[in-house]
């Protein structure tokens, strides 16, 4: 609902918005209830998922966790759309401070176990709840007494609705490849894959996902008012988009040798050796996500559901055609062509909805360039050779890397603007 709510929001007055809002709390609601009251008065389908019992006590501590949740992700949800990045980090601020605290205090002081964490988190995001809910009341009050709308509803669920298998298959995409290394491999490959698959993540985590949060409110903005501002803005992040994430990730590997020896052992150095083509199909996912913001807004959110469908049974054939021969090396190629699959169905797509004029030349020779300096600083940290000289020939290969991209004509006169 919170994307729902997104896609709408500059698309609709104040007076929509607000209806909207209520609305939206009421269905969350009554969904909340309708499923705690099945888990209540029958405890033990609970037990049958989650495969182990549970206490009456530590079941309405889920429940309420994951009705506040709700509550509070509408609420920061709500600031970052409204473009309120001062409030926003204000309020994540509190959060944190609230958890630590309660973590400590349940956890050191209380020794409550492992329910400390939920009852911290429990209290984070009341706490959060009841500071969103306030700002709603004082901000968008009820106009003419309307401020629930059966229609409104049944088009956020239209819009909605897709995107929650959309979320699951997303998750089977991520954690598939595990299971069939696991089948044909055994645990302890699966092990070394996963660790590996973490670092990839980490420029996901720090890079590509908090660009495309800061990123969404401006398009989905830019896309109600103006598609010829949207259009230009998509071509032109695009068009930087490659240079700057593959340089990251040129910058990344510079390091990352040394520090996966130093924090993991060189026992577990055969899940370095996946990183970089998992993190290329991460990177390549990066920017399907962002030409999928046009699918998102144009509300075309079956399709979203259908394309990420095809990409995760890719994924998962050809994990069961690779991995009993290749293993971690078929999972994570598997990866990559199934991310590269999706970027071209969404890139063809989206060109169908809203055609944009994208710099092709620029882009393929910003990938060209990027992927030699890749190769070669990945392969210096496969020699045999001291820490310091690995560091020195990398970090040499990553300022020639710079100048070269500096000498590009588009980047230089960028430069020069700023």
């Amino acid at each position: 609902m919170n994307t729902s709510f997104s896609i709408k929001y500059y698309k609709s007055t104040k007076e929509e918005n607000t209806t909207n809002i209520y609305t939206i709390f009421l269905y969350n609601l009554l969904i909340f209830i309708l499923i705690y009251s099945v888990f209540l008065f029958v405890p033990s389908s609970f037990e049958k998922i989650i495969g182990f019992q549970i206490e009456m006590s530590e079941l309405n501590i889920i429940f309420l966790l994951i009705l506040f949740m709700v509550f509070g992700k509408f609420y920061t949800n709500y600031l970052m759309i409204a473009k309120e990045p001062k409030k926003y980090l204000i309020i994540m601020l509190i959060f944190n401070l609230i958890l630590i605290a309660t973590s400590i205090v349940y956890l050191k002081i209380l020794g409550t176990g492992y329910t400390s964490y939920l009852k911290s988190y429990l209290i984070s995001y009341l706490i959060i709840s009841i500071i969103g809910f306030r700002f709603f009341i004082l901000n968008h009050k009820p106009q003419n007494g309307k401020s629930i709308s059966l229609t409104n509803l049944k088009k956020l669920l239209d819009i909605g609705l897709p995107l929650v298998p959309d979320a699951l298959l997303l998750m089977l995409l991520i954690w598939a490849d595990r299971y069939i290394i696991d089948a044909y491999q055994g645990l302890a490959i699966v092990g070394i894959y996963s660790v590996g698959y973490r670092f990839s993540e980490a420029i996901n985590a720090f890079v590509i996902s908090p660009f495309g949060q800061a990123l969404s409110p401006h398009l989905f903005e830019q896309f109600s008012r103006s598609k010829e501002e949207y259009k230009a803005t998509m071509s032109q992040v695009l068009k930087y988009y490659w240079i700057v994430i593959l340089g990251i990730m040129i910058a990344y590997f510079m390091v990352l040798r040394e520090i996966y020896e130093l924090l993991i052992g060189v026992e577990y150095i055969e899940g370095y050796n996946v990183i970089g083509i998992i993190l290329l199909g991460i990177i390549i996912g990066g920017a399907a996500n962002l030409l999928g913001a046009t699918m998102i807004m144009a509300e075309k959110t079956r399709k979203v559901f259908l394309f990420t469908s095809i990409s995760v049974f890719l994924n998962i054939g050809l994990n069961l055609i690779l991995v009993p021969k290749y293993g971690m090396y078929g999972a994570a190629s598997a990866t990559l062509v199934s991310y590269v699959l999706q970027f071209i169905i969404i890139y063809l797509y989206t060109q169908r909805i809203l055609y944009v004029q994208y710099d092709h030349r620029f882009m393929l020779k910003s990938i060209f360039v990027s992927l030699i300096f890749l190769i070669l600083v990945i392969a210096i940290s496969y020699l045999n050779i001291s820490t310091a000289l690995s560091l020195g020939l990398k970090s040499s290969l990553f300022l020639l890397f710079i100048l070269s991209v500096y000498n590009i004509k588009e980047i230089n006169e960028l430069c020069k603007r700023f």
